[in-house]
């Protein structure tokens, strides 16, 4: 009766110190972290203690399951980690195959078990291993190493909440090292992607300086001009140039190499376009802007469709005639697209005798390029509505 007692006891003990253990490991910073030789270090401690055994160890397989390496290896007599040395899979063949077939290796005798008689000389017999159980590790369906735990001189007959424990176990430690394999590629992807942000910026960098040469370029020649049409032609391809060059001097101050804030383009490219334009009269500008981010590949198109609404504004609606000139920009989102408004307050034009005069024709191409609906109304000056989709 006192043995049954004392059985029941000591099995209620080893359940208490079993669930502890693992929650404990559960628990682990290391374990959520990645840091998996901290955490392989925990596993084989708390792993040695739970159930009493003199050794742990953990093996990583290399070289496409080729060999297995030692991640760790801790003795208790001493409270040591150590690495042991490689296991080759072409001397140790036939415990490699039933490692892979297993879920778990059970020796209460290790001597004299057939499946570990590759092993007996070179690691069972020189550490004096009496008895031990070999869980596979696994990730993503595939095999990864295999942990061991080990008795030393005194022979144990394992039980089967001890194999139950140690399955949970290789668990925890598999799951560490998924963790470690995601952390590993979530530092290269970040550093993949800041070599490509750094990589767009430094191009981006270039082309506003190309930019830069070509309008140099252009004044250059333009100087040269011997007639006024040739020069304006000159200055209006000019005009087209130095709009796209803003968009790669936003890019390349922006932190958001890829995309624009529209509103403050827009604002930009106005200023710079009234100071060139309006030397000597005073233009009211009111601008009603939403903050809008646009890719590059919308925002190329826009700025220079705005760039010619804009210069044919400061160049026919603001002339001598317009007492007050007036510039109203609006920029805001509706729904899962932006609204863009430009209205002027000057005389207006004939939209069927002034297509090639005022370049509708490109902005209606390029407004095809970034799916944008055009609307042109000539009432109290010139009023041009585009609507496109944004991301």
């Amino acid at each position: 009766m006192l043995a049954v007692v004392f059985q029941s006891f000591s099995y209620i003990c080893f359940m208490q110190n079993y669930l502890k253990t693992i929650e404990e490991l559960s628990k682990s910073p290391n374990l959520h972290n990645g840091e998996i030789i901290n955490f392989a270090k925990e596993i084989l401690a708390n792993s040695s203690r739970t159930l009493g055994c003199s050794r742990c160890n953990a093996w990583l397989f290399k070289n496409n399951q080729a060999k297995l390496v030692s991640l760790l290896s801790y003795k208790k007599v001493n409270n040591l980690f150590s690495n042991e040395s490689s296991l080759f899979k072409n001397k140790i063949p036939n415990y490699f195959k039933f490692l892979k077939k297993n879920q778990l290796i059970v020796s209460n005798n290790a001597k004299i078990e057939p499946i570990n008689a590759e092993l007996l000389e070179s690691y069972i017999i020189p550490n004096d291993i009496t008895s031990m159980i070999d869980v596979p590790l696994r990730s993503d369906g595939k095999m990864i190493g295999v942990i061991c735990f080990e008795h030393v001189k005194t022979h144990h007959l394992w039980s089967n909440d001890e194999k139950k424990f140690t399955q949970s176990v290789a668990q925890l430690l598999s799951l560490a090292l998924e963790t470690k394999k995601k952390r590993e590629y979530r530092v290269e992807l970040e550093k993949i992607i800041k070599q490509k942000e750094v990589l767009i910026s430094e191009i981006n960098h270039r082309v506003k300086n190309n930019m830069a040469i070509i309008i140099s370029l252009m004044n250059l020649q333009q100087s040269k001009m011997k007639d006024v049409y040739h020069s304006e032609l000159l200055e209006d391809i000019k005009g087209k140039v130095f709009s796209m060059s803003m968009i790669q001097e936003q890019l390349h101050s922006n932190e958001n190499v890829d995309s624009i804030s529209l509103g403050k383009y827009l604002e930009d490219l106005v200023r710079k376009l009234s100071t060139s334009y309006s030397k000597e009269r005073s233009v009211e500008i009111d601008f009603e802007m939403e903050e809008i981010i646009i890719d590059v590949s919308k925002a190329i198109p826009c700025g220079l469709i705005a760039n010619e609404i804009l210069t044919n504004s400061f160049k026919y609606a603001f002339n001598d005639e317009n007492q007050f000139p007036k510039l109203v920009i609006s920029l805001k989102k509706i729904g899962n697209s932006a609204e863009l408004i430009f209205h002027d307050n000057g005389p207006g034009f004939d939209l069927d005798s002034s297509k090639k005069g005022m370049g509708l024709e490109l902005i209606k191409d390029l407004s095809d390029q970034i799916d944008a609906s055009t609307t042109f109304s000539i009432q109290k000056g010139v009023l041009i509505k585009l609507l496109f989709p944004i991301s």
